[in-house]
């Protein structure tokens, strides 16, 4: 039990220095109808003609949370076409909740051009995951940032109900985020059959002192799950926690050009498990290397 507060506490740290990254308003100004009648709101960042590159935020947080990265590391993605989104129910997207990842994938796949890298933080990790899964001919690599892809990870269940009964007090993004959390559990849990399904790179990049999306179980379990993607690359940050998007954002980039440079089409070659981790020195610890 004071395990469980502690991380609760932890986890409403973590929330809330996310939603200060993202306390301006969302910078999306376009908008695409998806298939439901709803809409979702996205921003093209930075032109460019050698691919696209799309940002899904996490919960709660809307599109805004990637400035920083962008303010910063922008120039270094010179020449890729950049997209940032709000998820549903978020910023300028339709509102309500959608606890579906499922939904949340087809959200966003009117975006998807061909062999377009997606990034999700946090809950948009799934959201991703669950893109590659579905639309594994046209995405041509994910990059999950503190990942909430564990379908095992235990959570602090009481404590996001004590916020859902709390909710009408708080503001509307916090109540959206608390129900997409209580599901995510068994939303990762249906979508794991469906894992082995990604072919393209994936590049795992998790922080070791995670207090919200525990490291050791993250990583082990995408390291199992991910059976065909190739090449699917772990970069493990020591003494780094969740919001990988605020505290390296180089490092992020880093591994989005690291995708791009492989080039179109190479999520099709022959399929080799590739694992690497890594410190925040860049000193390799743990490589293995197996079909």
């Amino acid at each position: 039990m004071l395990r469980g507060v502690r991380r609760s506490v932890s986890l409403l740290v973590v929330v809330l220095s996310g939603v200060m990254g993202a306390c301006a308003a969302s910078p999306t100004d376009q908008f695409v109808t998806i298939s439901d009648g709803r809409t979702l709101a996205y921003a093209i960042a930075r032109e460019g003609d050698r691919g696209r590159v799309i940002f899904v935020h996490g919960s709660p947080a809307h599109a805004g949370s990637w400035n920083k990265l962008l303010r910063s590391q922008g120039d270094r993605l010179d020449g890729l076409e950049v997209v940032v989104v709000d998820r549903l129910g978020y910023g300028h997207s339709t509102h309500g909740t959608e606890t579906s990842l499922e939904a949340q994938a087809r959200a966003i796949e009117p975006l998807i051009t061909q062999d377009a890298i997606l990034v999700g933080h946090s809950y948009g990790g799934p959201v991703v995951l669950r893109a590659a899964c579905d639309y594994p001919d046209r995405v041509g690599g994910i990059v999950l940032v503190a990942g909430a892809c564990d379908p095992y990870m235990g959570d602090s269940i009481w404590f996001r109900r004590m916020v859902d009964a709390i909710a009408p007090i708080l503001p509307s993004s916090w109540g959206t985020s608390n129900r997409e959390l209580l599901a995510l559990t068994d939303e990762n849990q249906n979508m794991e059959p469906l894992v082995p399904s990604v072919t393209c790179p994936v590049t795992v990049i998790h922080g070791r002192w995670d207090p919200v999306c525990p490291h050791e179980g993250t990583v082990s379990y995408l390291q199992n799950a991910l059976t065909n993607a190739k090449p699917v690359h772990i970069v493990s940050l020591s003494a780094t926690g969740h919001n990988l998007h605020l505290s390296h954002p180089d490092r992020i980039v880093d591994e989005i050009l690291a995708i791009a440079a492989l080039g179109p089409g190479f999520s099709h070659g022959p399929a080799r498990w590739n694992t690497l981790s890594l410190d925040r020195e860049s000193r390799p610890l743990e490589p293995s290397y197996a079909r």
